[in-house]
């Protein structure tokens, strides 16, 4: 079962709830095929929520807000392209770009955690073993496959965050790019 908007707090609780407590059953019931706007109404609210605490949480105003949400959404739009070519190129997987978009959206829900101290961090590891898990059972990979994935892909986000926030300090008026990623 997807997300569903018409039923906005009882899906988004539901989805919610197994993707954290059954994940492997959720992504082995997961449609490989269809739209991408129901994952992409999932991610933007779990984005919108971990945004709008994370800019509070930082005292920042809404272009704080702004810069936080959209730059998580390209993020993950980049994430999903490049996990997908890691995926069928270098792995030999076998679902199309819409499943591969399905795992990041819903992985996604570890974000609603990730702006509070320690149990973030908890909630980003999390978020990178259900990635692992969707890989496994979406695109069949084996798990040393999905898990050498998961680090190219992590090694990789790490990377751009880093240069990110030391390009955009000037832009949130921070005096060190740690300011952000400090607790």
């Amino acid at each position: 079962m997807e997300f569903s908007p018409s039923h906005l707090v009882e899906s988004f609780a539901w989805i919610c709830k197994e993707v954290i407590v059954r994940p492997k059953v959720f992504f082995q019931n997961l449609p490989q095929q269809g739209s991408l706007l129901n994952p992409l109404l999932f991610l933007m609210l779990c984005v919108f929520l971990s945004s709008l605490c994370m800019a509070n949480i930082l005292s920042g105003d809404y272009r704080l807000f702004l810069i936080l949400f959209f730059s998580n959404i390209l993020s993950n739009f980049l994430a999903s392209g490049f996990l997908h070519v890691l995926a069928t190129r270098a792995f030999g997987g076998c679902a199309p770009f819409a499943a591969t978009f399905r795992i990041i959206a819903y992985s996604s829900v570890t974000d609603l955690a990730a702006w509070i101290p320690f149990i973030g961090s908890i909630a980003s590891l999390y978020g990178i073993y259900l990635m692992f898990l969707g890989l496994q059972e979406i695109h069949q990979l084996k798990p040393r496959q999905a898990g050498l994935a998961v680090i190219i892909i992590m090694a990789v986000a790490l990377g751009m965050g880093i240069a990110a926030a030391s390009l955009g300090k000037d832009v949130l008026h921070l005096a060190d790019p740690g300011a952000l990623f400090s607790g």
